[in-house]
């Protein structure tokens, strides 16, 4: 199973609330929940919302929060509705224990006249739907019709979310939703991704350069070399790192190499205990506070 963290390119990409919009009908078309949901409501007055939580002490955050009008409300009613989206890239069955405290965390104690709806947002490689799982499923069959005080909708990236239009879509979350399908299956969706490395190595098409390393960084090795070298050869990209010291992307695996290899030597070196740590620093070309502090981290 990958379980590989991408929240970060998810936050990235879909915190502005245009694109999370974006996001939302992209999927309505073939979920037909969600599209009654849309229906109901102005996408265009959706606003982003404070994410963290502090309960007891303990402090947590949803990945992305919101708040939107309902359709043809007037001014003096202001009927609001919370948004959360949440990434699962693997099956977790606190979600809604989790959406629970986002709701009550968020909205309900603040706003308690405000309904949220929470969106499950998942691209993981096994089947699952939280949705079946009973509220009170230990309980006899009485208890059963007890649901929870928010609507769940679901999105499954890989079955909703359907034709990526490079040319209409936003690029981010164009970028994201091939990295979040390519990610678990590279050989069904190798022509999909071949489209979209075609698309962002045009200079014409603009997209913030940390944010394409972002998603690089997130594949992985998961990313074939052509890839990653045929998106960092973008004009924008080779200026920065040139400004860094670094003439072309071989140079820069070649110093990722480079550093990882050195990296490793010294855990070697520590582990095997028969050098000094400013001898191993010394032998290795490495800072003497990282090889104390890897020491620490070791210990």
């Amino acid at each position: 199973m990958n379980t590989k963290d991408h929240d970060g390119i998810f936050k990235t990409a879909f915190k502005e609330p245009k694109r999370a919009a974006s996001l939302l009908k992209l999927a309505a078309k073939k979920n037909k929940s969600l599209a009654r949901f849309l229906q109901v409501v102005d996408l265009k007055t959706m606003r982003a919302e404070r994410t963290e939580t502090n309960r007891h002490g303990l402090k947590g955050s949803a990945d992305l929060a919101f708040t939107l009008k309902i359709k043809n409300s007037n001014n003096k009613a202001k009927l609001f509705v919370g948004l959360v989206l949440e990434h699962k890239s693997y099956p977790d069955n606190e979600v809604v224990s989790q959406l629970e405290h986002y709701f009550y965390e968020l909205f309900r104690l603040s706003r308690p006249d405000c309904p949220m709806v929470a969106v499950i947002v998942y691209n993981g490689e096994i089947k699952w739907n939280p949705l079946k799982a009973k509220l009170y499923a230990k309980y006899p069959e009485y208890f059963h019709d007890i649901g929870y005080p928010f609507k769940i909708e679901m999105i499954n990236v890989g079955k909703e979310v359907g034709d990526i239009d490079f040319s209409k879509l936003n690029p981010y979350v164009a970028l994201t939703l091939v990295a979040m399908k390519y990610v678990f299956n590279a050989e069904k969706y190798k022509p999909l991704m071949d489209k979209a490395v075609a698309y962002f190595t045009n200079p014409k098409n603009k997209i913030d350069a940390n944010f394409i390393q972002e998603v690089l960084l997130y594949l992985g090795e998961e990313s074939s070399s052509e890839y990653r070298e045929a998106i960092m050869d973008r004009p924008e990209i080779m200026a920065e790192r040139k400004r860094n010291g670094f003439v072309s992307v071989a140079d820069v695996i070649r110093a990722e190499g480079l550093a990882e290899a050195k990296h490793s030597a010294v855990i070697k070196a520590l582990k095997r205990g028969k050098l000094t740590v400013e001898e191993i620093a010394e032998d290795n070309d490495f800072p003497l506070d990282e090889v104390l502090k890897i020491q620490k981290e070791l210990s």
